[in-house]
């Protein structure tokens, strides 16, 4: 069980750089070990997960790397199986760079992008 405390979430600068401001963290980092924006917070930060903390306007937009991809095809079978996720708004994902970034109405479990990027090929995710 994870203990969350409420801070200010009007700081700016959240410790996993999403900038939130609800984050323990005081440096930047490129994920929080902890988190406490709030008990309804599914960010995954708490779990070393990314974080996809700080809604917008446009939803949710969160950022991973894809390992594995080779070809269009590749690319086409991610953003196929992602887009399918419940939520999920729109997809975006490069070749080269491997970069996948997700824009959903909500947070999405890091888990649930996982099983998505394995069930459209031999690929991971971080």
């Amino acid at each position: 069980m994870v203990d969350l405390t409420i801070k200010d979430t009007k700081a700016t600068g959240g410790g996993c750089g999403c900038g939130c401001g609800g984050h323990q963290d005081a440096a930047p980092a490129p994920q929080a070990t902890s988190c406490d924006c709030g008990p309804d917070c599914a960010c995954g930060c708490q779990e070393g997960k990314p974080c996809t903390c700080g809604a917008s306007a446009q939803g949710t937009v969160a950022s991973y790397t894809v390992s594995g991809m080779t070809c269009s095809h590749c690319v086409g079978a991610v953003t196929e199986e992602v887009s399918a996720i419940p939520g999920v708004t729109e997809v975006s994902v490069d070749l080269e760079s491997g970069a996948l970034k997700v824009t959903s109405e909500a947070p999405v479990d890091f888990d649930r992008i996982v099983e998505a990027v394995a069930e459209a090929g031999d690929y991971t995710v971080a």
